[in-house]
C-alpha cells in the first residue's frame, strides 16, 4: 500500500509540472505497442545509498512479454566501483500519458509522451554484494514515424527520466536508496547536482571519491561543474569552480571509455 501511496504521488506530482491539461491518457491500444528501444543498450548513472556512492545500470537485453503486453523482461549489469553484478527481472508500464495536440497552451518543447511504471529487478545471488532493485520509472518519448525514440528532457528535469526506488541485500531487511537516470540521477537529499543557470548542473565535490570522479571530470564544462561551495545560492563567478588538469581529465575520459557491461 505504501509504495502504491508513492507511485500516486510521484505520477500526480509529474503531471502538475508537465501542465495537468497538457497530457492525457493513452488509449488501451497504446499499451500493446514496443518500447524496447528506449532503455536498452543504454548506460544510466546511478546513486545508491545516503553516501551517494555511484552506482551504473546496463540493460543488455529487454523483451515485451508476448501474453502481457505492459510487461518487459530485462535483463542487465549493475556495477559499484569494480563489482558487477548480473540481475534480471521485469518492468511494467502502469499508465502512458500523450501530449493533447489541440491544447495550443502547451510548452512546444514537451515530450509526445510519458510511460509511468514499476520494476523490480533481482541481482545473481552466487555474486558479491547483490540484492533487489524495486521502484518506479517515469520515462519521455517521442514518436518518429514506427519507432520510439527517448526525449531527454531539459536541464532541470533529471528525474523525469529516472528510475527511484531501493536496493535490499538479500537476507537483510535494511533497503537503501537507488535511483538512476540517463546523465544525472535524482538524490535522496537533492545533494548531489543540482541545476544551475540553464545550462550546467553543478557537482557536490564531497562525493567525488565515491566513484563520480571520472564520470564528473569527462563530462567537466560540457554540462556539469564543479563548484568549490556547493550549498550556497548565488552567481558563480569563474574562481568559485575547481580547477582539474588536463592529465586528470584526459583520464578520466579513457576510463569512461570502458565497456565494462561486455
Amino acid at each position: 500500500m505504501k509504495s502504491l501511496i508513492l507511485f500516486l504521488s510521484f505520477l500526480f506530482l509529474t503531471i502538475q509540472s508537465f501542465g495537468q491539461d497538457c497530457y492525457k491518457e493513452a488509449p488501451e491500444k497504446n499499451m500493446r505497442l514496443n518500447y524496447c528501444d528506449l532503455w536498452l543498450d543504454r548506460t544510466f548513472q546511478g546513486t545508491i545509498g545516503d553516501d551517494n556512492q555511484r552506482i551504473e545500470i546496463r540493460f543488455t537485453e529487454i523483451s515485451q512479454n508476448p501474453d502481457i503486453a505492459s510487461q518487459y523482461l530485462v535483463e542487465g549489469k549493475s556495477r559499484v566501483h569494480d563489482n558487477v553484478c548480473d540481475f534480471k527481472g521485469v518492468m511494467r508500464i502502469e499508465k502512458i500519458m500523450l501530449l493533447d495536440e489541440s491544447n495550443g497552451g502547451c510548452n512546444p518543447g514537451l515530450s509526445e509522451g510519458i510511460i509511468y511504471g514499476t520494476y523490480k529487478f533481482n541481482e545473481n545471488p552466487k555474486q558479491n554484494h547483490v540484492g533487489v532493485f524495486k521502484g518506479d520509472f517515469k520515462t519521455l518519448f517521442d514518436r518518429k514515424l514506427d519507432v520510439f525514440v527517448l526525449n531527454y528532457g531539459t536541464l532541470g528535469q533529471e528525474d523525469f527520466n529516472a528510475f527511484v526506488g531501493t536496493w535490499t541485500e538479500y537476507n537483510k531487511k535494511e533497503t537503501k536508496y537507488c535511483s538512476w537516470g540517463f546523465k544525472i540521477p535524482p538524490s535522496k537529499e537533492e545533494n548531489l547536482f543540482k541545476h544551475y543557470d540553464n545550462e550546467f548542473y553543478l557537482f557536490n565535490s564531497k562525493y567525488i571519491s565515491k566513484g563520480w570522479k571520472s564520470y564528473v571530470l569527462s563530462k567537466l564544462n560540457s554540462f556539469i561543474k564543479v563548484p568549490k561551495e556547493f550549498d550556497i545560492n548565488k552567481k558563480r563567478l569563474s574562481t568559485d569552480f575547481i580547477v582539474f588538469s588536463n592529465e586528470e581529465i584526459e583520464r578520466a575520459k579513457n576510463d569512461e571509455k570502458n565497456k565494462w557491461w561486455e
